[in-house]
Formats: structure tokens, sequence, C-alpha cells
């Protein structure tokens, strides 16, 4: 028979190019109620040959193209599992599950080494579920009580709302967490997972695409201030799947830097977070009024701030001896494998856990080349609160405006729209209305 895609994939993994992937044997062996599968992998061209025989619990097939959790490649590539076809759990029963079988399967195969890592990658898996089944409880009782608050996700208007979904989502790794039609225009939210407190892989920072009504003309997009940058810190960076989703990647040392469909600029790093969306940076010309106001008006905390710039005058040599001086500035050590935060910049954010939550980042504002911008396909930042009309009305201070407070036009949620001193637009949202939007698990 063809073989399975699990066994596809792994000759493909091992890059048996030309190859032919042929089922030995498939039977009900061992432990586990479920498949033991031997397969073999051949290079026509080379005959080079690579096999496999392990036994996998059907219900550790998470997803993907039926890949499972783990395949075992023996031959003349070497030997291991491939990390890469494994796939997240969706829930603590899940991967407990998953953990139990892999248990007696260890105990008929002591040294079976493919379940070894199975177990080690999921009892990882288990402990992220768990870390973010406490933040998610933490939070949504702190957002109910009134004590905390939660930037939850961004507005951008696109073009082309299928090609940005593309990318967001076969290049960058997100998914789409639920879509809606507002005024006949198709809104598409995606995340790396849910955006609901009440699961336990929830609490996702989320996107929200827009589409736009007339992609041909400029009038679609905000009159406001541009969003800098989106972060995102991610376990594996796909450079390949980035570029055919629509990408254009921009700088690529250490980390990415990517143009994305519609122009939002993603820097994109290796690392590990309870959520990928690292930080959002603005552009802002008064630094310290607008900290000022994230912090006293909005109730952020700060977590970095970035010294400025120092320079000097140095006389030195023969042009120091004839009274001619130069400008001496210090520069930070750069970290090449990640983007480097602009010098005088300020990291704020609701907790005091940089890589729990999504971070603001105010940046200095800098005098840009060629004519300033007529507009801006970045909307507004939504931020969780208990009471949304009072959030807002609190936000109202000299410099920042109030747009709307109340029910969102058939959507019904409870909103208080708010634009900050430096321009750019804030929505408050009722966070019991918020968990109403969310999809029904």
């Amino acid at each position: 028979p063809a073989c399975n895609p699990s066994a596809t994939a792994c000759c493909r993994s091992k890059r048996f190019t030309d190859m032919n992937c042929i089922n030995i044997s498939s039977s009900r062996q061992g432990v586990l109620p479920k498949h033991r599968t031997r397969f073999e992998c051949r290079n026509q061209g080379t005959h080079e040959t690579a096999s496999s025989s392990r036994s996998f619990s059907r219900r550790a097939l998470l997803g993907g193209l039926s890949l499972s959790p783990a395949i075992a490649v023996v031959g003349s590539s070497g030997a291991g599992f491939n990390p890469d076809l494994l796939q997240p759990c969706t829930s603590l029963k899940q991967c407990n599950q998953v953990l139990n079988d892999i248990s007696k399967d260890l105990e008929a195969n002591p040294d079976d080494i493919d379940s070894e890592g199975l177990k080690f990658f999921f009892d990882s898996e288990v402990k992220r579920l768990e870390r973010n089944k406490e933040f998610v409880e933490n939070t949504s009782r702190g957002i109910k009580n009134g004590d905390a608050r939660f930037l939850q996700h961004i507005v951008v208007a696109v073009p082309d709302i299928d090609k940005a979904v593309d990318f967001w989502t076969k290049g960058i790794g997100m998914k789409v967490t639920r879509e809606r039609m507002e005024n006949g225009l198709r809104t598409v939210f995606v995340a790396f997972g849910e955006e609901s407190m009440k699961v336990e892989t929830g609490g996702n920072f989320a996107i929200e695409l827009v589409e736009s009504p007339n992609p041909t003309t400029p009038a679609w997009i905000s009159s406001g201030p541009e969003l800098e940058y989106i972060q995102i810190a991610v376990g594996n960076v796909r450079l390949g799947a980035i570029v055919e989703a629509g990408g254009d990647v921009q700088y690529s040392y250490g980390y990415l830097e990517i143009l994305a469909p519609g122009g939002i600029l993603v820097k994109q790093r290796v690392g590990e977070r309870r959520d990928p969306v690292e930080l959002l940076a603005y552009s802002v010309p008064d630094i310290d009024a607008a900290v000022q106001y994230y912090e006293e008006t909005l109730g952020m905390q700060v977590l970095e701030r970035v010294p400025p710039q120092e320079c000097r005058e140095v006389k030195k040599g023969v042009l120091g001896a004839l009274g001619f001086a130069r400008r001496d500035c210090a520069v930070l050590t750069k970290n090449v494998f990640a983007p480097q935060k602009a010098q005088g910049s300020v990291t704020l954010s609701y907790g005091d856990n940089e890589k729990e939550t999504v971070s603001i980042l105010l940046t200095p504002q800098t005098k840009k080349k060629g004519p300033p911008p007529t507009g801006t396909m970045y909307q507004k930042l939504a931020i969780l609160t208990k009471d949304s009309e009072a959030a807002a009305k609190a936000a109202d201070i000299d410099g920042a405006t109030v747009n709307f407070i109340g029910p969102v036009p058939g959507i019904g949620t409870k909103v208080g729209a708010v634009t900050d001193p430096a321009g750019y637009g804030l929505v408050f949202v009722d966070y019991a209305d918020f968990e109403n939007e969310q999809p029904k698990m």
C-alpha cells in the first residue's frame, strides 16, 4: 500500500529526493491500541535507504498533515526524531492522555529513544499549558475585579484581506480565531492561539485584519500615526514559508525584518514566550509626555528604559589643536540576534513580566526623509477592562480625545474609543462582552 503522510514526511525530512516510500508492514502490536508501522525510504538515484519502526497513539496525531508527533529515521542519515513535526497540545487532558500512552510504550520498550524524545516534548507541553492556565485565570480574575487590564488586539486595515490572512497564518504561523462581516466588509482575527481567557490555551494577542472598502485609493486609511513595527519571538523561524506567503524580507542577519502585505513592518526573532507576540512599537514626538500618559492615565507599568544617546565634543590631533571638534557618541552594545530598541525608548505593559504579556515600546520620533505620511493602515489598540465607559472617560485628559462610548453598532460589544495625545487610537473593551464574542469551544 502507499505510504501514509507520516511516513512520507519522514522520508522528506531526511531529504530523500526522488524517493520511494514503502510500507513494509503494519500491525496492531505493542501495548498501545494503535499502529506499529515499519516503512522504508529509498532514494532512487543513490539507492540510500532509511527505515523506521515505531508505535504511536492515534490520539497523538494532533493535526497538520496527519503527521505523527515523532518519527524515527535510522539509516545513512543517522537517527533521531524530528521535533518540527510535533503539534502542540490543545488541552492538558489531551497532553496527559498522550503522556500516559508514551509511558506505557516506554515500559514495553525502555530503550526506545523516540519515545524518550516524545516524553520530553509532551512534559514540556504540560508545563507550558499549566503556566498558561494560571496566567489566564489570574488575568481574567483581575480584569473582572477591576484590578487589571490586558492588551488584547490591534486593528489593521488591509487592501487585500486574503493575502494578509495568508501571510499571518501560512507565513508567520498564526491561525484564524474568528471572522465577521461589518458594513459589507470582511474582518478576520488572527492569533497564535485562542483569544478567550476561559480556555487553557487562551489569552493570546490578536491582529484584527479589516478589509478596505476601496484598495485602489488611500481614502480608507486612518489619518493617525503609523505603527512602527510588531515584534514576534518564535521557536522556529520559517523564512521560506514567509516569502511564499507574500512577506517581503528586508533584513535577515540574526533576526528578520519583514514587510507584511499591506505595509506593516514585522520584526521576528527566535525566542520562547507564553504568547509569541512580544511588543508593539510606537513613535512619539514627546517621549516623556507619552510615558506619563501610558503610565499614569492608562495604568501601565514601566518595564525598561533605554538611556538616550550621550554625545560630547572631542578635540584631538591636529584639527583639535586648531579648534575643531568632532562629535563622539556612545553606542549601546548590540545583540545581533534580536532587534535593538532605540536609544531613549521606554517599554511599558500591564504586568511586570515581559514574557507573559504584550508590551508597548515608545520610541522617540525621528525626522524621516520625504513628505509626511498622509495616512496609516494601523487603526487602534484594544484594551480589555471591566468598565470601558469609565476607562474612556478617565483617559480623556489634555491632549487626548474621546471619540465614542457605547455598544458597537451591529455587534453590541460595549467600548470606549479614545485618541491618545500622540494621535494613536485606543479602544477600551468590556471584558464580559469580549468573551461573548469568542467562538464557543
